[in-house]
């Protein structure tokens, strides 16, 4: 009988000895924004810790990835030349207002209504569906590919309404279509691959596009000329005579001191 009492009090501490040994040796610290995933070797079965403590041990478990920012690494990437619906090249400028390993609309994480379960669903696609550290060239693509999208189904004329290429016409840009394409790759990228797939959340926004170099050159051929115009008409009118007598005056001028000069080199 005190065999079995001494044999059940050896196990006993035994087993608490182990769970000391799990606890100290092979406890992990994770920290605050930051995810680690690892898997089962024994089942397969892939696993996300959260900020925290965990138990990692040797011979079962396997870490994959140490350290998954959960942090929004938002960024304002390069311009991209992009093709309207009617082959003219624009230069869109955009911005990554969120990049964030998550599901679209994910809370704080420290706010109560944080889905843990979809968030660790999301830090284990990142690591396991795509190679985590070429996560920045793989989400770009995918956006550039829905402001393509987006910028196909629109003419230049749509985009500049008055804007005519061969007559070098310049239009202004249409503010509320711009918000438009934004909020359409905006839903477009809540759907995609980046973000069923590959779990990531992300959101845009469309700063501005600009207009082909000959439209560029036109517009500003032409506010200079603005300029010009309204800096003629302040100075007759400061001299109080007509415009149009004060352009003759600064044309004779003009030749008067180009004949001078002519003179005085011949001389």
């Amino acid at each position: 009988m005190w065999m079995w009492i001494l044999l059940y009090l050896a196990l006993m501490l035994s087993a608490i000895a182990v769970l000391v040994l799990l606890v100290t040796e092979y406890r992990t610290e994770i920290r605050p924004a930051i995810a680690m995933v690892y898997n089962n070797i024994w089942t397969g079965k892939t696993h996300c810790a959260l900020p925290g403590t965990k138990i990692i041990i040797p011979g079962i478990h396997r870490v994959l990835r140490r350290e998954v920012s959960l942090r929004n690494e938002a960024e304002n990437p390069a311009n991209v030349n992009l093709i309207t619906g009617d082959g003219i090249e624009l230069e869109v400028d955009y911005i990554l207002r969120r990049f964030q390993v998550g599901y679209p609309e994910m809370p704080g994480l420290e706010d109560p209504a944080l889905d843990e379960d979809k968030l660790e669903g999301a830090v284990i696609k990142a690591v396991t569906a795509i190679e985590y550290e070429k996560r920045r060239d793989k989400v770009l693509t995918r956006v550039v590919a829905e402001l393509q999208e987006s910028l196909e189904k629109r003419t230049l004329n749509e985009l500049f309404p008055g804007t005519d290429l061969k007559t070098e016409t310049t239009g202004t840009i249409d503010k509320n279509l711009m918000e438009e394409m934004e909020d359409e790759v905006n839903a477009a990228l809540s759907c995609d691959i980046v973000t069923k797939e590959w779990g990531f959340w992300i959101e845009m926004d469309l700063e501005d596009y600009n207009l082909p170099i000959i439209i560029r050159k036109a517009r500003e051929k032409s506010s200079s000329a603005e300029i010009s115009g309204r800096a003629l008409a302040n100075k007759a009118k400061a001299a109080g005579i007509q415009p149009e007598w004060l352009v003759l005056a600064e044309t004779v001028s003009s030749l008067l001191q180009g004949q001078k000069g002519g003179g005085h080199d011949s001389s």
